[in-house]
């Protein structure tokens, strides 16, 4: 059975060689062309244009590797302290950024209310509100 395989095998390939020599070279590029032309066609159906098959194919094997990738991502062991860590500097940052924005309501607040209780068209007033004003398009403030 196998000698009969590899005869078949041996004989296929050759047959193969001799079909493949008495194609012309125009005939080749032609079935080349209109594969590729069928390959990488838009469909239109239903006013929609459809991805050609190329499109297809090569979108397949990317998000197939892209899987490969998230699955091998998901399978690492991840240490617990790790993870901890990673929250505690996320909340830190957080309560970082609160803060500030806390300080910088209550000083605006409290600007706002003590410069109103005087006249608004004093020069210390104007002084004072064009000194904010920089300060807090300088984010200093």
């Amino acid at each position: 059975m196998e000698i009969n395989t590899e005869i078949n095998k041996v004989f296929g390939m050759e047959m193969a060689k001799i079909f493949a020599s008495s194609i012309s070279e125009e005939e080749i590029n032609n079935t080349a062309k209109k594969v590729w032309g069928q390959l990488s066609s838009h469909v239109s159906e239903y006013g929609r244009m459809k991805n050609s098959d190329i499109e297809n194919y090569i979108r397949n094997v990317l998000l197939e590797k892209l899987h490969e990738k998230i699955l091998m991502i998901l399978q690492e062991p991840k240490n617990d302290e790790a993870i901890e860590e990673e929250a505690r500097e996320l909340v830190r940052k957080a309560k970082e950024v609160a803060e500030k924005a806390i300080v910088r309501s209550i000083a605006d607040g409290i600007t706002s209310r003590t410069l109103s209780a005087w006249n608004t068209h004093d020069k210390f007033v104007d002084d004072v509100l064009r000194v904010l004003y920089v300060e807090k398009q300088n984010g200093r403030l």
